[in-house]
């Protein structure tokens, strides 16, 4: 009996073994082969970790040094990235791991797998565990499903709606003012670190007008919370994963995991919340984004507490999403506005021109005054340009397919640098790195000399659907701001952009602040 015993336990670890190393090796090298035939070029596969240590490397010798106010970020906030376009080309191949990636900085390929997103699909499935304590709901939907959460939310960000918040808005940036103003009383320095702040600002914007929920101290705590989980992803400089890694209790693990809980807590409570005052309303649906999540409960025909619970676990996911990417996105926009404003004092001044000319003596924005904002505009969208929210875009291949002569199997993830993509001087011209607002002043399409290479909120079908209400936001701050201070970068200030989930002020942006 223990010859048979002994037999299958060696049977096991046999195809065990060969499994790993197919897996660790066999496959790897025959993909690699695969990829080079094709005229495609990258490092050579090294044992397990692939290019995962000499990026981890690269990381640290970059975030060791600051840049120059004038400096081209990518090397900084994508180091590996970068070297391997330079030196092997804009189609190019990396590996996480065992598993190669394509790295396709080609402005027509990156359109082509932004728009065939059945195809090319996002890769948060594939990310790793704390990513999808962050990211889920509309973000991670695919096919059938995406379109129809898609059509659902459409009209919560329809330019009518939009409209109707910017009352909302200018009340919340009031506030943030009116908070700098008695600091610097109080303080006697007019040097403040606006990052905090300018958090403050767009996570009230998110919970008031998105949610009609009050900026509680809890609302910041969840904002927080949310923002340490996307630093911990760290997907940017430790892109590899052991597999089976999350399963051991960590330190990192225990805090994520807590941090999440705590988060979920707080949005079951607003959600029962909502639930009971709707349900003794008499349903009501539709007022704002959690009411369009949760309108199937409203008006009682659900009785299955199964569906019930994947409702509010769907509605949960959302409201994580919508405060994360609200909150980040608009935040970190304009971070990197007031940064580059201050050290651009000209187009400071214009700007702030603009705003009194079309403002006047009124200090009430409505729709019509900020399209007259040209300026403006154009200031945001080429701070978007040089400091895009997010760095790159990757999706994993859905089925075999062709890009550009290329084939690609399935389940290879590909990779866009959007950062590299805004700085290409092909595409922007010769001066594609200087601060220059007006080669926007013909749209997007004449600044990118015909190319669609303009992806701050990525392209096609899966834009992002709250990009217009974050330019909003961010048009309402800037001239409310410009009325009130000129500003410029303090001594202290040190330009150090880094890649989180997305293009972050490593160390604050202090500035001089001088009302007006």
């Amino acid at each position: 009996m223990w010859d048979y015993v002994i037999i299958a336990v060696f049977t096991l670890l046999l195809i065990s073994g060969v499994k790993f190393v197919n897996w660790v090796w066999i496959e790897p090298k025959k993909m690699e082969k695969f990829f080079r035939k094709q005229g495609l070029k990258g490092n050579s596969y090294r044992l397990l970790f692939g290019d995962a240590n000499e990026i981890s490397d690269m990381y640290k010798e970059a975030y060791s040094k600051t840049l120059g106010p004038y400096d081209d970020i990518v090397p900084r906030v994508m180091p590996f990235i970068n070297k391997t376009v330079e030196k092997y080309g804009k189609n190019s191949f990396a590996w996480i791991g065992p598993k190669p990636r394509l790295i396709i900085s080609e402005a027509e390929l990156m359109k082509i797998v932004v728009n065939k997103y059945r195809n090319y699909q996002k890769s948060f499935k594939a990310s790793n565990k704390i990513t999808r304590l962050v990211v889920g709901g509309l973000a991670l939907y695919e096919g059938d499903e995406w379109s129809k959460s898609r059509m659902k939310l459409n009209p919560a960000f329809h330019v009518d709606k939009l409209k109707q918040k910017i009352p909302a808005i200018q009340a919340c940036c009031e506030d943030i003012l009116n908070q700098w103003k008695k600091k610097i009383l109080k303080d006697g320095s007019n040097i403040v670190d606006v990052l905090d702040y300018l958090e403050d600002y767009s996570g009230s914007v998110v919970t008031r007008t998105l949610f009609s929920t009050p900026f509680t101290p809890e609302m910041r705590r969840n904002f927080h919370y949310l923002r340490d989980l996307s630093i911990m992803t760290d997907t940017a400089s430790k892109p590899f994963n052991i597999p089976g890694f999350w399963y051991f209790p960590t330190e990192r693990k225990r805090k994520a995991v807590a941090m999440e809980k705590e988060v979920r807590n707080s949005l079951t409570s607003m959600i029962n919340e909502r639930l009971n005052v709707r349900n003794a309303a008499g349903g009501q649906d539709g007022q704002d984004l959690l009411d369009l999540f949760l309108d199937e409960l409203y008006d009682g025909t659900i009785k299955s507490n199964r569906v019930k619970a994947r409702i509010i676990e769907d509605a949960i996911a959302q409201c994580k999403l919508f405060y994360f990417a609200g909150y980040d996105t608009t935040s970190n926009l304009l971070v990197w506005t007031l940064i580059t404003l201050a050290s651009h004092q000209n187009w400071q001044t214009r700007a702030r021109e603009e705003v009194f000319q079309v403002l006047g003596n009124s200090n009430e924005l409505t729709h019509d005054s900020l399209n007259q904002l040209k300026i403006v505009s154009m200031i945001l969208y080429e701070v978007l340009r040089l400091y895009p929210p997010v760095m790159e875009l990757s999706r994993v291949v859905e089925d075999e397919t062709e890009l550009g002569g290329y084939r690609i199997p399935k389940g290879i993830l590909v990779q866009l640098p959007i950062a590299k993509l805004h700085r290409s001087t092909e595409i922007w011209g010769e001066d594609a790195l200087e601060f220059k607002p007006d080669r926007f002043a013909e749209g997007v399409l004449k600044a990118s000399n015909g190319h669609a290479a303009f992806m701050p909120f990525s392209w096609g079908p899966r834009i992002c659907i709250g990009q217009n209400f974050a330019l909003m936001e961010g048009k309402i701050f800037l001239a409310q701001f410009l009325c009130t201070f000129t500003f410029e970068l303090s001594p202290t200030y040190k330009h150090a952009p880094y890649a989180a989930f997305t293009v972050q002020a490593q160390y604050g942006a202090p500035l001089v602040l001088n009302k007006l």
